[in-house]
Order: C-alpha cells, then structure tokens, then sequence
C-alpha cells in the first residue's frame, strides 16, 4: 500500500501555498492597481495592444479587495471585498490539506500540481460567491449591472463560480508549482517518526552479548540433576530403608496353627489342648 503524505508534511504545504495566493492577492488585487488593470480591461474596441492581456487580467482581478472603503461605498460591500479575498486563502488552505491525503509521499508531485491548480480556481469561487452574499451585490470586476444581481437566480453563482475559475486558470499553476517546491523540500520529513522508521538502539547506548559469560552449567551431564533418566534395567539391589525393587515377587507366610497365648506347641503336634 503507498504511503500518502503525512499530516504534519500536508499542513505545511498547504499552509506554505495559502501564503502564497495571499501574497499574489495582495500585490495584484489591490486598490493601487484597480485603476491599470480596469484600463487593460475595457480598451478601445481598436486596441490590439491589451487584446491579449485584457483576459487574464479581468480572471486574475475576481479577487479586488480594498483596504478601506471607497468614497461612497457602504460597510458592507467593503466587508463583502475584503471577506472574499480572506475567504479564497482559507478555502485554498483547507482544500490542499485534502489534496495532500491523497498524495504518495514519494512520487505525487503531479498529483499535488494537479490538485492544487484546481483547487486555487475552487476556492477562488467560493470566496466570491461568499463575499457578494456578504455584500449584498456582486463583487465580479467584470460585471455588467453589480448593483442589480439577483442571487434568487442560479446563473447568478454559477457566473462567481466561474470568475473563481477562470482566476485559477492563471493563477492556480503557480500556486500549485509552490506546492510542489514545498512537497520536494519537505521529502524526508515522512520518515521521522512513522511507522516506516527504523527503530534502532539509542545513540551512546552498546549492547552486550547474549549469552552469558559466566555462572551455572544447566547443560545434560551424568552428574547433572537435570540430565536425561537411564536406560539401564533396574537394580535388585534394596533401597530406601530395604524395599525391594518393584519385580521382586512378595511372598505371604501363613500363620502355624497353634496356641496363640502360648506361643507355639511343638511337642503336642496337631491343634494341641487349649486351657483357659
């Protein structure tokens, strides 16, 4: 069975890669530049200059936050902003931590690519559909009449969750390419403590022989009392306070008749007279 990347390896590549769309989020999605990427976005219908570029920065702008609001913006489409761009790290910390509990931890730098790509466009969709329910409108840069959406109606998500999409079309290979920087630097963190480590004596720690070096002979010896029983025949020599070996026959002597007060009546022969 392959081994999958381990709990501790996972958080941190996920962790790492969060950090990363936090900082892509914040240098490109910020206020500061809204002004440049709004004019590659809506260029004159002659403008071949920013044809190419007029996409992906309308995909990579899902994430518009502003630090404080706009002049006339209420709090709650401010918080709406601010909420989606938090919202998208978040996400995408928690879906490259499932990503990584199906990764081997020894050959799945495409799978962890891969997974993560797509996650960077799933979490980008969820955070803006969370931050235009927030908000109260829609936060899509790109959008023909925010002020009117309707978020009674599906395509109204199904539109966020492509703007999420689309964003990490452009953006989710990078942040996957992070990911698998951090899955190569992090290799050997598996071993430190799983149930694949060798586990040997400690360190300053020599062990002995053993088998001992001195002390009793247990081995089998004639004089041992642990050796093995003989097979020689039986002594008819008595033992043991004159018993006689077990295969001795034991003979019974009858009592002779005679007076049993007296002793014996050797002279009289026969049973002999009995005097009372």
């Amino acid at each position: 069975m392959t081994e999958t990347v381990s709990a501790r390896r996972g958080t941190l590549i996920a962790g790492i890669s969060a950090l990363a769309l936090l900082i892509l989020v914040a240098a490109f999605d910020n206020s500061g530049t809204r002004t440049w990427r709004l004019a590659r976005m809506t260029g004159e219908r002659d403008d071949t200059v920013h044809s190419w570029t007029a996409t992906p920065v309308q995909a990579l702008s899902a994430l518009d936050w502003r630090a404080s609001p706009a002049s006339g913006e209420s709090g709650r489409i401010f918080a709406g902003y601010l909420a989606s761009a938090l919202l998208a790290v978040l996400f995408l910390f928690l879906l490259t931590m499932l990503v990584c509990r199906g990764v081997a931890a020894g050959r799945g730098r495409w799978a962890l690519f891969a997974g993560t790509w797509f996650a960077t466009g799933a979490a980008a969709g969820l955070a803006v559909a969370a931050g235009s329910a927030i908000a109260g409108t829609s936060l899509v840069l790109s959008a023909f009449d925010p002020a009117g959406t309707r978020f009674a109606r599906g395509d109204t998500y199904y539109a966020m969750l492509t703007a999420g999409m689309l964003f990490g079309l452009f953006a989710g290979w990078l942040i996957g390419l992070v990911a698998v920087i951090t899955y190569g630097i992090t290799e050997g963190s598996d071993t430190g403590g799983g149930s694949n480590a060798s586990w040997g004596p400690p360190s300053g720690y020599e062990y002995g022989s053993a088998t001992p070096t001195s002390g009793p002979d247990y081995s089998f010896s004639p004089g041992s009392p642990y050796s093995a029983p003989s097979s020689s025949p039986p002594s008819s020599t008595p033992e043991y306070g004159g018993y006689g070996s077990p295969s001795a026959p034991t003979q019974i002597v009858p009592p002779r008749d005679g007076n049993p007060y007296h002793g014996d009546d050797d002279s009289g022969g026969g049973s002999g007279d009995r005097s009372y």
